[in-house]
């Protein structure tokens, strides 16, 4: 398999020809037309191949190359890529062939919106399943994935000082991260990651210090203001790692002991006040809660957590999901049953009943040396961000949060840890809108449900008292104040109404649609 070469005046050059011929989403998308472009992300080229060859021009001839896996001639890259020429292709150890030339890497265009503007970069990475009939190598590097997507959503872009991306594969976190952080580390075990990393913050002229190591062990006691990381936390047994590991993908531990140190690594190594943002799947045994593994994780270390489960698989669902994406139809029938046997086993043997999906958020604490485990926390949780708040929720809706929503509700959990109290004034987010549902000919709704349009797109079923209380916060009154309101208007129990509203608001205020002030 090719690694790209850096030698900077060609990957000038060769950024050159991508801009002089308008290599960009937009303009692939326009090529290719709708049809042929939405076949192309369900990994269907065909459309898309027949669509560029009809058009002759050095945009539809770097999209064959690059995108599409096609053979093109000396002449027509020539002509496409006049600056970096088949030669400087060669140099770079992006094409093969000789009278016909094919591309040895995947090289896709990709856009991202940002307060201070649109960047658009090319992305390289080792060419898919789809483009090779074949399944990934082990040292495969894979491009813009769905997990590193949602990743990139839920990442605040607050400027930083300095921010580390953990795994980085193919470096697109780290392009991500570097517009908003003065200095931006990424590491990577792979030596082939490494690579791409590298070139791929040379073709898009961004500063990126690439180290090569597991986990953390490149960054020494380095601390960082912002970490990210998409780790390989497919959990795969024993029995498959000689032959069946992806780097990209597989953690090659046991269990989801690679999940438990990433946590754990990240907490280490942010700095006071910093935050990590993880994705991660994790066990759960028979008779155990969903959150018992992160749980036993974060038990005793000085962060805010939210631990977020955004699917559950039983253990079969899971080992096919997986076999799916390591192509294992491809291999025989016996090869197939006997790695999905020891799969199985391996579940078996810890007693795995489920297996969580989701993402984790973290935030050290302003004095990690100081908890306050033993001391007695103020009224309504207030205590300077010295005590771990710590949230586990289970978020099923199909929307990624973004984030500056990740960043508005860990403020609110490093503050108060979404205990509410009496004394709270809280306003409504803009974005929550109510829905009622009443059966025909009643006065009264039998369902009540606050709708939320950012963040997860959550959907809140409420009593008519915490729906009563979220529609007066205003920041005007206090929760008590609402409370009392409620009971004496309604003519009910306010104690009855003080456990419903208090009981609710932790939900609403974890789910973004309310906020102290």
């Amino acid at each position: 398999m090719s690694i790209p070469a850096i030698d900077y005046a060609l990957v000038d050059a060769l950024r050159t020809d991508f801009t002089a011929s308008e290599f960009t989403v937009d303009a692939v998308s326009d090529l290719l037309g709708e049809g042929a472009h939405a076949a192309l992300h369900r990994e269907q080229r065909v459309p898309a191949l027949i669509r560029a060859r009809e058009v002759d021009s050095p945009l539809s001839t770097i999209v064959r190359l690059f995108v599409l896996h096609d053979d093109v001639s000396i002449a027509q890259v020539d002509k496409a890529l006049g600056h970096t020429t088949v030669a400087g292709l060669r140099r770079l150890g992006l094409i093969e062939g000789e009278d016909q030339i094919r591309a040895t890497v995947q090289i896709q265009p990709h856009e991202a919106r940002f307060d201070d503007g649109v960047a658009r970069w090319w992305v390289a990475s080792d060419l898919g399943e789809a483009l090779t009939g074949k399944p990934p190598a082990k040292d495969h590097v894979l491009g813009i994935g769905g997990a590193t997507r949602t990743l990139l959503s839920l990442t605040p872009r607050t400027r930083v000082a300095s921010a580390l991306d953990l795994g980085t594969g193919c470096g697109i976190l780290a392009l991500y991260l570097a517009r908003h952080a003065d200095r931006v580390v990424a590491t990577d075990l792979s030596p082939r990651a490494c690579a791409f990393a590298r070139f791929n913050a040379a073709l898009n002229d961004v500063r990126v210090d690439v180290r090569e190591g597991s986990l953390f062990a490149p960054i020494a006691d380095e601390t960082f203001d912002l970490i990210v990381s998409n780790p390989p936390f497919v959990i795969t047994p024993d029995a498959l790692r000689d032959g069946g590991l992806v780097t990209y993908r597989d953690g090659g531990r046991a269990g989801d002991a690679l999940v438990r140190d990433v946590v754990h690594g990240a907490i280490a190594h942010v700095s006071p006040h910093g935050r990590a943002f993880l994705m991660g799947n994790w066990e759960v045994a028979e008779g155990e809660d969903w959150a018992s593994h992160p749980r036993a994780w974060l038990k005793g270390q000085p962060a805010h957590a939210w631990v977020i489960e955004r699917e559950s698989l039983e253990p079969a669902e899971y080992i096919e999901m997986w076999m799916r994406d390591n192509a294992a139809s491809t291999g025989s029938l016996d090869d197939t049953e006997r790695d999905y046997r020891a799969w199985l086993t391996d579940f078996e043997n810890r007693r795995v009943a489920r297996i969580g999906l989701g993402m984790i958020a973290l935030q050290k604490l302003a004095d990690p040396t100081r908890t306050l485990r033993n001391q007695r926390i103020p009224q309504g949780g207030n205590d300077h961000g010295n005590h771990p708040h710590q949230r586990f929720s289970r978020i099923t809706t199909t929307t990624s949060a973004t984030g500056e929503y990740m960043e508005k509700v860990m403020d609110d959990l490093a503050a108060h840890g979404w205990a509410v109290s009496e004394d709270d004034v809280c306003v409504r987010a803009a974005d929550v809108r109510e829905e009622r549902h009443y059966q025909p000919g009643e006065p009264d709704p039998q369902i009540i449900i606050a709708t939320q349009g950012d963040g997860f797109g959550q959907r809140l079923q409420l009593d008519t008292y915490a729906a009563a209380a979220l529609g007066a916060c205003d920041g005007e009154l206090t929760l008590g104040q609402i409370i009392t309101a409620i009971a004496v208007i309604g003519d009910h129990d306010r104690d009855a109404v003080a456990q419903a509203v208090l009981a609710r608001f932790p939900d609403l205020m974890s789910a973004g649609m309310v906020s102290r002030t």
